[in-house]
């Protein structure tokens, strides 16, 4: 039986878990088990972040709010909805809680129409600040700029004169600070030419596969720049190139700034182009090779698609005379033709709302569209001749009608101008005027409005995450010490907050499952608001197995003033009668399946989410069916209903009038609170000795090893997991 020694022998623990001691046999390590840990003072053992949320939008004239929805992840590889939230006056100021290790996420913009679109943004000291304006459609890439103080083979600084590189010289790193001025000629592989200054050059000429950089910050303008091999690679990242000549690159170039080219940008047979942000050409481009656009080319004269090539827009092309497409393309943005747009022998894909916009058509081959309806617009003459046919989710509008067709019209394509296209960074054009319906009159269009014929409800926040569970994992001995397995009673929950067009919560969904009970104390479990009691109107889905507890009218436990809902009276009566002392905790014994519990909290009018207090809202168990010994999170205060006299006694160093509550002397907690679904040491399994970082997060106040307790190579012993 595990032993529990009370100072003085002033209270026996006659009730107590029946458990034995943790095992002996100890891993090597300054810290071998939990009572070893020191910790700082002002750690709480928390595994998530609070972030304050101050987002802005360009509003293109609706007159409804934009839904912000917040994802951990990418929301098409499966990201959990963490937030959702409505503007007002094109402005969104909110708050949410998320994992502590995650530094960035998905932030989702719904114009009234159901349109999306969404960018990265990164959590910086507990906040993100965001706009989504003009240009936030563009797929800028991730890729961190490299620098002139590591990484360099050969430098030089300030350097003014040629600089020839033959076979014999080293290969790696030419690194370029501060000022260039000369012409660079590079004849042999493995070298590259980085530049993270200010730079003028006559002539760079990169042979033999070499390659040239231009990092944050840095400029470059050259007269003649030449990529003279198929392995040739230029990365252009924050930075400014500018030609003053003709470009025609046999090798590859990644623009992750900005291209000017004061003549023709032609990508030779063997070269390819992916453009992440803005390249502006004075004169012809020819892409005879591979081009991914997702930022913005402008071309000032005719552009030519040729044969043997391969061409995504996903962003905006912009074409000051003729468009010319002689192999496939795929758009998925915006196609601008100032002149005449021809389509030969080829095949034109527009996806999910892209747009072509010329003054004159004339279509020889197949355009289609695919998804959510695009559009073909044309201000002057169409002819479409005996090869040439519309397909699909496209609607073709010419202003005063196809002058010439000798070939095909196929359902559901159709010659319309109605599609509603929004403008965006990507496609300043647009077309239509959107058709927004809101049925409650709520100012939420029902195409954002997850309850159209509710005025009181609209939109939802979950902790830990739509499609994921956390953990609250207690250890009931307190206030003496326990073994530290932290599987006396293990909770998983999903909070889900149902909120109306001003962001108030109208409703807590709080969905349970009891996994485990560690020991034969029949503990009770909960979770307390901040709110007082009679904001509370109904409470549905509490369970009271014994009777023991009394209620108020509304649902909620009464003798307390704030709010406080008890889940279940009895863990152990969400199970059969298992006639064991504890429950999926010991490898062998039976395993029942989870029990599962959905409560309902309304209230009487919206609240806001801050006023609810911390999520996952204060959860707490009382311990053996004594409702005033109550076990909390550390730090959190307990209810009305706690029996005070525990509070500082045997390991117990709560201390009410400092507002310490549920710690020891050395600052350890009997309660655990995770962003996800645990997994939970099996019976006696010290949670040191089974996770691997726990000491590093706890003793480094969780600025270490934040993510330990995910299920990660290295991470768990798994010997120890039930």
């Amino acid at each position: 039986m595990k032993k529990v020694i009370i100072a003085l022998s002033l209270i026996i623990f006659a009730s107590s878990c029946k458990k034995d001691t943790p095992e002996a046999n100890q891993p090597s390590g300054e810290v071998s088990t939990f009572t070893e840990l020191q910790v700082p003072n002002n750690f709480k053992f928390e595994t998530d972040q609070k972030v304050q949320l101050d987002l802005s939008v360009t509003n293109s004239g609706f007159n409804k709010k934009f839904k912000i929805k917040i994802y951990d992840q990418m929301p098409a590889v499966g990201g959990n909805l963490i937030y959702s939230g409505f503007t007002t006056n094109n402005s969104l100021q909110g708050e949410f809680s998320c994992p502590a290790y995650l530094s960035r996420v998905y932030v989702v913009k719904e114009d009234p129409t159901g349109s999306s679109t969404y960018q990265l943004a990164d959590i910086t000291a507990g906040s993100i600040v965001h706009s989504f304006g003009k240009k936030s459609n563009k797929s800028k890439t991730n890729s961190i700029s490299p620098d002139c103080s590591s990484g360099c083979d050969v430098s030089y600084s300030n350097h003014s004169g040629n600089i020839t590189i033959n076979s014999n010289d080293p290969a790696g790193v030419y690194c370029f600070s501060g000022s260039f001025n000369g012409s660079i000629n590079v004849n042999k592989g493995g070298v590259t030419i980085r530049i993270c200054g200010n730079a003028v050059a006559q002539n760079i000429n990169l042979n033999s596969g070499s390659g040239l950089e231009l990092t944050d910050g840095a400029t470059l303008d050259v007269n003649n720049l030449n990529i003279n091999s198929n392995t040739g690679l230029i990365t252009v990242y924050n930075a400014t190139l500018n030609i003053s000549n003709n470009f025609s690159p046999s090798g590859e170039v990644i623009n992750n700034g900005i291209i000017n080219v004061a003549k023709a940008y032609n990508i030779n047979g063997q070269g390819k182009l992916t453009n992440n942000g803005d390249i502006d050409i004075t004169d012809h481009f020819n892409n005879n090779k591979d081009l991914i656009n997702n930022g913005s080319i402008v071309v000032g004269k005719n552009c030519n698609i040729n044969g043997g090539s391969s061409t995504v827009n996903n962003c905006s092309l912009i074409v000051g005379q003729d468009l010319k497409i002689s192999n496939p393309v795929e758009n998925n943005g915006l196609i601008d033709v100032t002149d005449d747009f021809t389509l030969n022998s080829s095949t034109l894909t527009l996806q999910n709302g892209a747009m072509v916009n010329a003054s004159s058509a004339t279509i020889n081959s197949n355009i289609t569209g695919v998804g959510t309806t695009s559009l073909v617009k044309v201000s002057g003459n169409t002819t479409i001749n005996g090869g040439g046919s519309l397909n699909g989710n496209l609607e073709y509008c010419d202003a005063d009608g196809i002058e010439n067709n000798t070939g095909s019209i196929n359902s559901p394509a159709s010659l319309a101008c109605a599609v509603y296209i929004p403008t965006t960074g990507c496609n300043s054009i647009g077309n239509g005027s959107p058709q927004v319906t809101d049925t409650d009159n709520d100012g939420i269009a029902d195409a954002n409005d997850l309850f159209p014929n509710d005025p009181d409800r609209a939109g939802e926040v979950y902790y830990p995450g739509s499609n994921v569970y956390g953990t609250v994992a207690f250890e009931d001995l307190w206030p003496g010490l326990g073994d530290y397995d932290f599987n006396d009673l293990i909770v998983d929950y999903r909070i889900r907050l149902i909120t109306d067009a001003s962001n108030d919560v109208k409703d807590v969904e709080y969905s349970y499952s009891v996994r485990a009970i560690g020991g034969s104390l029949r503990n009770g479990f909960g979770f307390q608001l901040d709110l007082a009691s009679n904001t509370v109107q109904s409470v549905t889905g509490t369970q009271n197995f014994h009777n023991s507890l009394s209620y108020n009218a509304n649902g909620t436990e009464s003798g307390q003033t704030k709010a406080v809902i008890i889940a279940f009276d009895d863990a152990f009566g969400l199970f059969p009668n298992t006639g064991t002392q504890t429950i999926n905790t010991i490898t062998g014994e039976t395993a029942y399946p989870n029990d599962t519990g959905d409560i309902v909290v309304t209230f009487t009018s919206g609240q806001s989410i801050a006023s609810l207090g911390s999520l996952p809202f204060n959860p707490f168990m009382y311990i053996g069916q004594d409702r005033g010994k109550e076990v909390h999170l550390s730090g959190k205060e307990p209810t009305d209903l706690v029996n005070t006299s525990f509070f500082g006694t045997a390991e117990d160093d709560s201390n009410p009038g400092s507002d310490r509550y549920y710690v020891n002397e050395n600052n350890l907690p009997w309660a655990l609170n995770l962003s996800q679904s645990f997994n939970y040491p099996s019976e006696k399994k010290d949670i040191v000795q089974t996770y691997n970082n726990f000491v590093s997060w706890a003793q480094s106040s969780g600025s270490s090893s934040a993510n330990w307790y995910l299920d990660l190579p290295g991470y768990i012993n798994q010997a120890n997991i039930y």
